[in-house]
């Protein structure tokens, strides 16, 4: 694996979890507020939208990175070639 394919998959790992955390967080605030709206006790409105983005791409620029560093095509070493025999 050559370093900036290796770069590219940690990069791609790390804006990947960045983006799963995201979600996740959107998630939460997304249950906290359902929560709050299903009991009928006011709480201040919270909307996902920042988690969301962020999770997303995150996501998307992570999965790109990954891609992009575990397709490249990797160099095939050619055996040494046969010398027709002399005649």
């Amino acid at each position: 694996m050559k370093v900036m394919s290796a770069i590219s998959v940690a990069v791609g790992v790390v804006l990947a979890l960045v983006g799963v955390g995201g979600m996740v967080w959107a998630g939460w605030v997304s249950y906290r507020q359902w929560l709050a709206l299903d009991a009928l006790r006011s709480a201040e409105v919270q909307t996902a939208t920042l988690p969301l983005l962020i999770g997303g791409a995150g996501l998307l620029v992570g999965g790109f990175l990954l891609g992009l560093g575990l397709g490249r095509p990797r160099r095939v070493i050619a055996p040494a070639e046969a010398t027709p025999p002399s005649a």
